[in-house]
């Protein structure tokens, strides 16, 4: 496969780029390149060749479990504040400066 100049033109034309004649000339150059990689790896024989990331044997598989993860401590002993199984924090000066001037 080759990309031709009038390809690139129409593809940059399509993303409104302004590509200058040097600009076009190069990126015809590198994409004709590329694409000389990719017919190259194309061309390979990978008959013999293992995917990559595959283990030789099958990966172990633990039990499906439903339920929550159990914490050290609940969290009530670890907020600041708990109350009707919410926690409770002081409110930010940032809250409090909302309703000031907002109207200007």
């Amino acid at each position: 496969m080759t990309i031709e100049r009038k390809d690139l033109e129409r593809i940059a034309e399509l993303a409104r780029l302004r590509l200058s004649e040097p600009e076009l000339v190069r990126l015809t150059a590198d994409c004709q390149a590329i694409l000389a990689y990719f017919e190259a790896i194309r061309g390979l024989d990978l008959t013999q060749a293992t995917p990559a990331g595959t283990l030789e044997q099958e990966a172990p598989m633990r039990e499906d479990r439903v339920g929550s993860d159990s914490l050290e401590r609940p969290p009530e002993q670890m907020a600041p504040a708990w109350r009707e199984g919410y926690f409770v924090l002081p409110r930010l000066p940032a809250m409090d400066a909302e309703g000031e001037g907002a109207e200007e």
